[in-house]
C-alpha cells in the first residue's frame, strides 16, 4: 500500500479490506497463518485500526472546536472593540477640557495593535473611570452609566477568557493531530509487512489478493 498518494480516510479504507477480509475468510486465514498471521495477530492489526480511525475523528472533532473557539472570541472581541470605541468618543466629547482625562484614558492617538495591547488599553480606560467620581458622573450625563462601564470590564475580561481558550484549543487540536499521524503510520507500517506475506502466502490465489485490495499484476 503506497500511502504517500493516499489521503488518511483512504489508508483507512484501504488497511480495513486488507484486515478484515482476511480475518472473515478462512481460506486466506488459513494461508497466512503458518506465516505469523494468525487470527490473534490480525486481530492486533484490527486494533490498530479502530485506534487509528478513533484518533482521526478525536482530530476532526478538536479542529472543530478549535474552529468554534476562535469565532466566539472573534465575535466577543468585534463587539466589546466597537462598544470601546463608541464611548471613546463619547468621552472625547465629555473630556474636551479635561487634559487630565485626555491623558490618562489615552482619549486621543493610536489604538493598541495587539490583542496584548488591546486588553490593556480597555481595560485600564475602563478601569481609570470606574475609579474616578467625577469621570463616572460626566459619561452618565452621555448614557454612559457606571453599570454599563462595568459591563464592559466583563466583557473585556471575558475576550480574555475567550483568547486563552483559543490557545488551548490550538494545543489540543495540534496534539491530536501528532497522536493521529503516529498511530496511522503504526497502522501503515502494519498493514505493509501484511501485504508482503499476503502476497507470499495467496501467490497462487490472485482472486483472494485482489479480495483484500491488493493489486495483482498480469
Amino acid at each position: 500500500m503506497n500511502s504517500s498518494k493516499l489521503s488518511i480516510e483512504e489508508i483507512l479504507f484501504q488497511s480495513g479490506i486488507r484486515i478484515n477480509n482476511s480475518l472473515g475468510d478462512p481460506i486466506i486465514l488459513n494461508a497466512v497463518t503458518p506465516l505469523g498471521y494468525s487470527e490473534a495477530k490480525l486481530n492486533e492489526g484490527k486494533a490498530l485500526l479502530t485506534e487509528a480511525s478513533t484518533l482521526v475523528q478525536t482530530q476532526k472533532r478538536e479542529y472543530g472546536e478549535l474552529d468554534a473557539a476562535q469565532e466566539t472570541f472573534k465575535v466577543e472581541k468585534q463587539n466589546a472593540d466597537e462598544t470601546y470605541k463608541n464611548i471613546l468618543a463619547i468621552g472625547r466629547i465629555a473630556f474636551k477640557t479635561d487634559v487630565q482625562a485626555q491623558t490618562t484614558l489615552e482619549l486621543n492617538g493610536r489604538r493598541a495593535s495587539t490583542h496584548s495591547g488591546w486588553l490593556k488599553q480597555t481595560l485600564g480606560f475602563y478601569r481609570a473611570i470606574l475609579a474616578n467620581d467625577g469621570w463616572k458622573t460626566a459619561l452618565a450625563t452621555y448614557g454612559q452609566t457606571e453599570e454599563k462601564l462595568t459591563a464592559e470590564v466583563a466583557a473585556i475580561e471575558s475576550v480574555a477568557a475567550a483568547s486563552e481558550n483559543v490557545r488551548k484549543e490550538m494545543g489540543d487540536a495540534q496534539n491530536a493531530t501528532q497522536e493521529r499521524d503516529q498511530k496511522v503510520e503504526e497502522l501503515v507500517d502494519w498493514v505493509n509487512d501484511y501485504e508482503v506475506i499476503a502476497r507470499i502466502a495467496l501467490a497462487d490465489n490472485p482472486q483472494l489478493l485482489e479480495k483484500l485490495g491488493i493489486v495483482v499484476k498480469s
